[in-house]
């Protein structure tokens, strides 16, 4: 079965090439980009789900630190609240893994598929640079861009940059993937750089779609305002009705005034 896979990739790579032939720009490299972009809109509404699942974990970081602030020292309540908050949003912590374990065994099948595809016209496996897709980059670019598209797209994910361990994985993981990149067949490396590429651009909308929240200092978050509690509440309130009290007394003594 695996075999099976494996081969439908390389028929795959081999059919999107000889569409590459067709329009006059005939080379495997541009084939994996078109096969990159297919699997890539395959998977869009999982990789969506998870963007705005991510997005909301971000807008809801204030919130988290406050509840484990505030029930750290009870951990059961503390995980009661936070389940009822994601609960509240919509949002899923595992959102994320989905789209990940689909993506895996693709990136397994694409590197044999690359190992065993047989070039129509060999001249055409070299892409910019590189001499052919199925070594690696003797120039280590396709690595270099694989390290730094990840990172920008950690960067554009990241739930809390301050934290300690979030912060160190934003800069362990690009290295790794680079390393790897350098490592691996170059078309498997482009493959990863275009889906990279298309996954900024869809994080990038996914987030200016979702506009943002502003935290108030007690923690309760509402888009587009602040809703403060409690005593803080009241307090705006009277300051409120005592700014529109005291401006309706200047008004009534102007008017006496004029008459």
């Amino acid at each position: 079965m695996w075999s099976s896979i494996v081969q439908g990739f390389a028929d795959l790579i081999q059919g999107f090439y000889h569409i590459t032939v067709a329009i006059g720009l005939p080379n495997y490299g541009f084939a994996i980009i078109l096969v990159t972009i297919a699997i890539k809109l395959l998977l869009y509404p999982l990789t969506h789900k998870q963007m705005k699942s991510m997005r909301k974990m971000q807008e809801l970081q204030p919130r988290l630190k406050l509840l484990q602030e505030r029930y750290k020292e009870d951990p059961q309540r503390m995980q009661k609240e936070v389940f009822d908050l994601y609960k509240e949003h919509g949002v899923s912590p595992l959102s994320g893994c989905l789209p990940l374990l689909i993506q895996l065994p693709i990136l397994v099948a694409f590197y044999r598929a690359l190992y065993q595809l047989k070039y129509t016209v060999p001249a055409h496996a070299a892409f910019l640079w590189v001499p052919t897709l199925s070594k690696p980059d003797p120039y280590y670019g396709f690595a270099i861009l694989a390290g730094v598209t990840t990172y920008i797209q950690q960067k554009l994910s990241t739930l809390d940059p301050n934290d300690p361990s979030q912060k160190s994985m934003l800069y362990v993981m690009p290295v790794f993937i680079a390393w790897l990149a350098a490592t691996l067949p170059a078309g498997l490396a482009l493959y990863w750089v275009t889906f990279n590429v298309l996954s900024i651009a869809q994080q990038a909308w996914v987030n200016a779609r979702s506009g943002g929240t502003k935290d108030s200092p007690d923690g309760r978050v509402e888009r587009g305002k602040v809703v403060a509690a409690g005593g803080e509440g009241k307090k705006e309130s009277v300051m409120s009705d005592e700014g529109g009290k005291d401006g309706d007394g200047e008004r009534r003594k102007k008017g006496k005034k004029r008459g």
